[in-house]
């Protein structure tokens, strides 16, 4: 009995004990929480948004128009046949490529079927003009016997009749013998003007058909260059709509400029006319540059031009319009204008700008703007944001550059 209570109160003691040292770890973890250094607490910093601004480059001056078109010839016609016969004459000159001047002799069908048929249509007329000849004086005697009374006025009516018809008679001769006559030049087919041989169709001694195209020529006096511009681009030309009225004004300047051999050359020109509708489909104007002497050679641009080649129809040309004087302008990259037509542009302390301008030109990787509000010195935000405000602060990166030419890259 006296073992068993002495184990229990031995029992009960180590639990005293065993609790009392949970708790006093219990209250020393707290002690050591409550009483550890607190660290400083500072508030985030806030992070401006980072963009890519470039300098504003200010320009003087007219600015360019550009535009990019076929050389075509000023007159471009089909050679054809107006009445069936034999070939009989080719001219040596009548090849592709082939140089001809007005009035040449192209090409001749027999002539001897229209010779013979224009001399029987002649003996036809003195034929029916003898005829009538002849019913005038029947009609003259019997007007005489009829007023004396020894016709009757029946007989009178039948000469007249006659003499009628001998002169509709004559008239049908005379009307044949000119229709001989055309067939007969209609024979020899010649050049309406100097130029050159687009294509022909034509051999010796073949037979041909009215309509039958047996050539095509083009003058190579004059060319011309159609472009398309954009109503922007042609308010920037200096009154373009003369060109249209009469031949006594004074024409805008140009320049055409083909790459021949790596090489670019240049012709001077004029700007002739504007097409008298706008295109439908891109709502463009047709603008003609005219070349006056496309077969003098051109002018190199550059070093290394060993023949330089004259102006040939179907180059693919650069022109580029003299435009109108229109100050101070600036130049800025084209991803910096917005769809609104503002650029973003840098004030004091990188702060944001936004500034409405008038788009002048667009060309290349470059638009040309009104410098009106644009102070100097200014640099412009070529990067995007997704949100921007007026003096919204932003860090900036400053990317050099110089702003390219405002001519359009020839296509290729």
């Amino acid at each position: 009995m006296n073992g068993s209570r002495q184990d229990g109160h031995s029992r009960w003691f180590w639990r005293f004990v065993a609790l009392g040292l949970l708790a006093a770890g219990i209250v020393g973890f707290v002690a050591l929480q409550i009483l550890k250094p607190r660290p400083a607490v500072t508030p985030p910093v806030k992070q401006l948004p980072l963009v890519r601004a470039v300098p504003v480059e200010f320009r003087n001056g007219a600015l360019p128009v550009t535009g990019h078109g076929l050389v075509k010839p000023r007159a471009e016609i089909g050679l054809a046949a107006e009445i069936s016969g034999k070939v009989s004459y080719v001219s040596p000159a009548l090849v592709t490529g082939g140089a001809f001047s007005a009035g040449d002799v192209l090409i001749r069908i027999d002539p001897e079927p229209f010779r013979a048929a224009l001399a029987q249509a002649r003996a036809d007329r003195e034929s029916a003009l003898a005829t009538l000849k002849l019913a005038e004086q029947q009609l003259a005697r019997n007007e005489q016997l009829v007023a004396k009374g020894f016709l009757s006025r029946e007989t009178l009516d039948e000469r007249i009749a006659g003499r009628d018809q001998a002169k509709a008679a004559l008239a049908r001769s005379e009307a044949l013998l000119e229709t001989r006559r055309i067939d007969l030049e209609r024979a020899t087919i010649r050049a309406p003007f100097g130029g050159k041989v687009l294509s022909e169709k034509v051999d010796l001694g073949e037979t041909v058909q009215p309509g039958k195209e047996l050539a095509r020529i083009f003058a190579d006096d004059v060319v011309e260059i159609p472009v398309s511009l954009t109503d922007r681009d042609v308010a920037l030309i200096s009154d373009p709509w003369r060109g249209n009225a009469s031949a006594g004004n004074e024409k805008v300047a140009a320049t055409v400029t083909v790459e021949h051999g790596g090489v670019r050359y240049a012709w001077p020109g004029r700007v002739d006319r504007i097409e008298a509708a706008v295109d439908s489909a891109t709502r463009t104007f047709n603008v003609v540059v005219r070349v006056n002497e496309p077969a003098a050679r051109g002018k190199p641009l550059s070093a290394g031009a060993a023949s330089p080649p004259p102006l040939l129809v179907g180059m693919y040309a650069t022109v580029e319009i003299a435009g109108r004087d229109h100050g101070r302008y600036a130049v800025v990259p084209r991803r910096a204008l917005r769809d609104d037509g503002t650029l973003w542009l840098l004030g004091a302390e990188n702060a944001v700008s936004i500034q409405p301008v008038r788009v002048l030109r667009e060309a290349n990787d470059t638009a040309a703007v009104s410098a009106n509000g644009v102070p100097d010195g200014a640099r412009v935000i070529v990067s995007d944001l997704k949100v921007v405000t007026q003096g919204m602060p932003v860090r900036v990166v400053d990317e050099s550059r110089t702003a390219p030419p405002l001519t359009e890259r020839p296509e290729s």
